[in-house]
Formats: structure tokens, sequence, C-alpha cells
């Protein structure tokens, strides 16, 4: 019942488990029979993978168990290093490009005073809007929303969407929390319903107050007698600023250093203007960011428990035959790499890589997976999962194909061996993006300024991140296929929002620069650095079926 409430206390971590893991109805022997899997996404917040964000330290129980059940894609980027459009971009499964506001509605509203702009993107062209979730309820979904669904969550429960339990977003002033607060800790000072109203009640710690909802709400959906999927969207505020940890986890990685890659405090005067005029990092500085990424991993244990009591609770009601896990971030994040302080925003792999863990039926075991992914590509999985095509709208590919290993096909579910047979020749591999993940950028302005502007409105880039051919070799041109191979990083910066004038260039070869610091552009043969251009010109331009040719 949608309407049914649900008061969630603060759970110490083992107490939360061993609820969890307690015996539970196992589905009905009248259950109808089930032909779609169920699909459950855990989304983090600013959770690196790079500097070590997604390793078994922050996460000592799910980062094992997630690899030894499944595959994890070592080459998983995002397309835009930032909140609000990455999440867009997951969902709707569209690049941003096709998602920002127009030169005419850039900082307009919705006509009742709304913005309709969030970090560039027309949250009109979401809700009500084309969504995975818009096509997964059509064919059957139960589709569930908690947490952090986008910075400015729709007013109105999604289209598609069962169960929407989201937090309403800065100033939005929505009647799920009439102070318009977003987040100001990780505490909850609600109690959640499922008929979009609040109630006050003592104050909960967020992580854990979404992971029990969620984990009920799986709880009904698998013991009812319908037979339908469900899929739950899950996404905890962790490690995100405040970065304010459980009680029960506050000090266990007191004392901690960031990471000192080389590219740590590093004078980079051949990278854009943002990044060569950056001052030495300070000594406060250094302390702070100490501080905070301990607290952040702290933050982390809290995920880490939400991830176990999920798949205990999908291992003690018996679906784990009919269930996929994905785990990965909105984006990664930096500490002063490049000297350019604390956060995201940035095309650098810090910012742009993130890990992604998947397991279910037909998906091999303790698997590192070499394909080169993005998050545009989850939403046309997830439709391929439900057996549906991928919509011409959306501008991602269906990666079931890639994934399932043909060895394993007996073990899925009739619709995801339907769209396998209809998918063959449509992988990822046979397309323009063969190897290719396409980042793309518009500036936010002065995020930091005065004391270390991180971000401006001409840190406005597109760029391909590329991973093809013979990754180990420097840079080169095939000439039989036409293609640019290597390992490596080439990004425009445009003089406006429409690149109407390229103003700077940057190209690192990983192999030799894996943490980006030498800038090769200008030691680039001309007619290489033409076939980058039109490769990142290709994909600016492209829409729909045309990205995925």
């Amino acid at each position: 019942n949608n309407n049914k409430r649900y008061k969630m206390a603060v759970l110490p971590p083992v107490l939360l488990i061993q609820l969890l893991m307690a015996p539970c109805s196992l589905p009905q022997q009248n259950k109808k029979q089930q032909t779609k899997p169920n699909i459950v996404m855990v989304l983090t917040d600013d959770q690196d993978v790079v500097l070590g964000g997604a390793s078994t330290t922050p996460l000592p129980r799910a980062a094992s168990e997630l690899h030894q059940a499944g595959i994890f894609m070592e080459n998983w980027f995002v397309h835009t290093p930032v909140c609000c459009p990455s999440r867009s971009e997951i969902i709707s499964g569209r690049y941003f490009h096709n998602l920002v506001n127009t030169p005419h509605d850039r900082w307009d509203t919705d006509g009742k005073g709304h913005s309709i702009q969030c970090m560039h993107i027309n949250e009109t062209r979401l809700s009500p809007g084309p969504t995975f979730a818009q096509h997964l309820g059509e064919a059957g979904y139960r589709v569930g929303f908690f947490g952090k669904y986008l910075n400015l969550s729709p007013r109105q429960r999604p289209t598609g969407a069962h169960t929407y339990f989201v937090n309403p977003g800065p100033s939005s002033k929505s009647a799920l929390d009439p102070s318009g607060e977003y987040y100001p800790s990780f505490w909850f000072k609600i109690t959640p319903t499922f008929n979009g109203t609040w109630n006050n009640t003592n104050m909960e710690y967020e992580t854990a107050l979404i992971g029990n909802t969620t984990t009920q709400w799986i709880k009904e959906m698998a013991t009812d007698d319908s037979g339908e999927p469900f899929f739950a969207f899950i996404a905890p505020h962790a490690p995100h600023g405040l970065a304010i940890p459980a009680p029960w986890y506050q000090g266990k990685f007191a004392n901690m250093t960031t990471p000192r890659p080389p590219s740590y405090n590093y004078s980079a005067t051949d990278h854009h203007w943002l990044v060569a005029q950056q001052p030495p990092v300070t000594q406060h500085e250094v302390l702070a960011a100490d501080e905070k990424y301990g607290q952040r991993w702290e933050c982390l244990l809290s995920v880490d428990d939400l991830i176990i009591a999920l798949r205990n609770t999908i291992s003690s009601l018996g679906i784990s035959n009919m269930t996929y896990f994905f785990y990965s971030s909105d984006h990664g994040f930096h500490f002063h790499e490049l000297r350019l302080g604390v956060g995201k925003w940035n095309v650098y792999d810090t910012d742009i890589r993130v890990h992604m863990f998947i397991s279910g039926p037909g998906i091999p075991e303790n698997v590192n997976h070499t394909l080169v992914g993005s998050h545009i590509d989850l939403a046309p999985t997830w439709l391929g999962l439900a057996g549906l095509d991928t919509p011409q709208d959306m501008d991602g590919h269906s990666l079931v194909s890639d994934l399932i290993d043909e060895k394993l096909l007996h073990t899925v579910l009739p619709s995801v061996r339907s769209h396998i047979e209809k998918s063959k020749t449509e992988t990822v591999e046979n397309s323009m993006r063969n190897g290719l993940s396409y980042i793309e950028y518009h500036g936010l302005g002065p995020v930091g300024a005065p004391a270390r502007m991180m971000d401006s409105f001409n840190n406005t880039y597109r760029a391909i991140r590329v991973m093809r051919g013979s990754t180990t070799q420097p840079i080169a041109l095939n000439s039989t296929s036409g293609e640019v191979e290597g390992n490596y990083l080439y990004s425009e910066f445009g003089g406006d929002f429409f690149f109407t004038t390229i103003v700077f260039r940057e190209l690192y070869d990983l192999n030799s620069d894996p943490w980006q610091l030498v800038n090769i552009v200008n030691k680039t043969e001309d007619h290489i650095k033409e076939v980058l251009h039109q490769d990142v010109v290709r994909l600016y331009n492209c829409k729909g079926n045309d990205c995925r040719e």
C-alpha cells in the first residue's frame, strides 16, 4: 500500500543487520511466475574511486562481496561530473546537451515561481518526461525512488514511480518540506510516509533511514502475489559534504591523510587557465582536507551497512536468482590534485571515473571487466533487462549483451534472454562509442572564490575519454579504422556554453601520464587532433539513435 506509514528509528549497524536477517515471509506458493528480473541501484554522492573511496577500507564488506558476486567495471565514467546533470543523465539515458536549457529558458521558471534550472538542466524535460521509470512502469514494474533523486526533486511523483520517498531540494518550498532545506546535515528531522507528507519526530540518521525504508519496501514488493517485478533506486547522500558520520562510526578514521599522488599540489601551468593559475595548497587546506577525507570514509561505513542489509534482505527472500544489483556514484571527487581544491567539476579522471559493481543472473562472478561504459548506458541497460528496446530518445547503449556470459544464459529470465537475442549486433563495441566515453560540462560559476577558484563559467568543456586499440602504446592513428587509438583524454574548452569558439585544448596520454600532468596537445600532429575534434563534434551534436551508430 503506497500510503502505509513507516516509522524508522536510528539503528546502530549491528541491530540494523540483525533485524534484516531475521526470518521473513518467503514469496507465496501461489505467486505468479515472474518473467522479468528485479533491479536494485545504489547511487552514492561524490564518492571517488581513483583515490580509494570505493576500496575495502571504507566498504569493508560491500566492496569484497559485490566483487565476488559479479563484475567490477574498471573503465566506467560519468558524462558530467556534478550532481544534478549526472543524475538527470542516469534516469533519462540522455546526454547533457539533450537535457540542457536553451538560451531562452536557461534561468526561467515553470510559471509558478519555481526554477526549472538545476545546474543548467531543464528539469521539465525529466518530469513530466520520459525516463526509465516511465518505460518500466508501463512494462509492469513497481519503481521506488529513495533518497537523493535529483538536487531539485520534482514536487509530483515522476511518471512511472510506484513509491517516491526523496529529498525535495534547496528552496523548493514543496509539500514534502515546507522549510525548503536541502540536507542541512546528515539527519532528517522527519518520519517518512509514502503519501507525500512529512511528520516531525525525533532526528534519524539519513543513510539508515533510507536503508530501512527501502528494505521494508522490497519485502512488501517481493512477498505479494502479483508476480510483478520491482526496481529500487536507492540514493543516500553520503559521502557528500557536510559528511557527518553516524555516531557509532565517528572517529573510526580519525587522523587519516588524503592520498598524495603525483598530481597532489602539482602546478600544471600548461593546463586550462583554471588549473594553471592555482596557488600552492596551504597547510590549513591540507589539514582540513585530511579531516574531511576521514569523515567521508566514516560516512561510507553506513553505506556499507546499507548495501549488506539490502543484499541480506534479497537473499532471505529467496529472490537473488532474479535480481540484478548495481552500485556506483554520481561522479568522482578530488583532494587538491592539480591544486584544484576539494571537489568535482573537472575533466580529469579523479572526477569522471567512478566505480561500478554489477551482479545478478548470468553475470560472471569475481571478474574485472574492461568495457568502457558510461552512466548514460544505465537506463537502456535496465530497460534491456526488462526485455525492452532502447527508446529512440535515449542516447546510451544497452550493455546487457556485453555483461551476460553466454555460458550462463540458462540462468536468466525470459525478458533478458529475449533482449539478448534481439540486440546481439547492437553492442557498444559495434558503435562510434567503441572504447570511448563522452564527457560534457558547463561551468557553474566562481565556486570557491576568492580563496581558491575551483570552477568558473568558462570551465566549460566537451571531451572524450578513450581506451581502445593497443592501450599500452602511445596515442596513434589506426590507418585502417581511421580511429585514434590509445589510453587518452582529449578536451576542448569553449568560449561560451555553445562552443562557438574553442579557446583551449588538452590531450593526455594516460599510459605514460596517468595523473594527467603534461598536456601534449601542442606536440601532437595536426591530423590526429583533427580526428579527435571530429569525434567530439559528432558526439556533441548527436541525439538518440544517432549516438548509437
